[in-house]
């Protein structure tokens, strides 16, 4: 097995994992730091936050002041990377905290185009057959599209 991890990720800098919050997150969170830990590799933290154009936000969210905005998304994205820091407890610290802005498929992807050495960590969304067939869902969209390594968990 741990010729296997390390041929899997000779070739990544950094292994980046995506949390959003959500259990399938933190379970993606406690496989990437055990790779990274297997591997001696960079481990670092990925947050979207879905609201980028006043088009895509909440109700709660359109009519606000665009400082009103960015105060809520500084607010949700230190709550996602606080809980994940949390999550991890003293097994390591993350080096780097990435935080994109918009369709999280869409940057997810582009991060990928655009830092080709990262070996890519997700979970798995448990969206319905139905669902996924009609909207997709990240994970498809990342695996389906995105340069790189990618290891989705379930």
């Amino acid at each position: 097995m741990e010729h296997i991890v390390e041929t899997m990720t000779n070739q990544a800098k950094e292994i980046v994992v995506a949390v959003d919050g959500s259990e399938n997150g933190l379970r993606a969170l406690r496989a990437a730091a055990d790779l990274a830990d297997a591997t001696g590799r960079d481990l670092a933290l990925l947050y979207v936050y879905p609201y980028g154009r006043a088009d895509q936000r909440p109700a709660e969210l359109a009519a606000v002041s665009e400082s009103s905005f960015e105060s809520h998304k500084e607010s949700v994205s230190r709550a996602v990377f606080e809980a994940a820091i949390a999550e991890l407890g003293s097994r390591r610290r993350p080096l780097k905290r990435y935080l994109l802005v918009g369709d999280p498929a869409s940057e997810i992807i582009s991060f990928m185009a655009e830092n080709p050495a990262t070996h890519l960590v997700l979970g798995r969304r448990g969206l319905s057959k139905f669902k996924a067939l009609i909207m997709g869902s990240v994970t498809q969209k990342v695996t389906r599209h995105a340069n790189g390594l990618v290891t989705v968990v379930t």
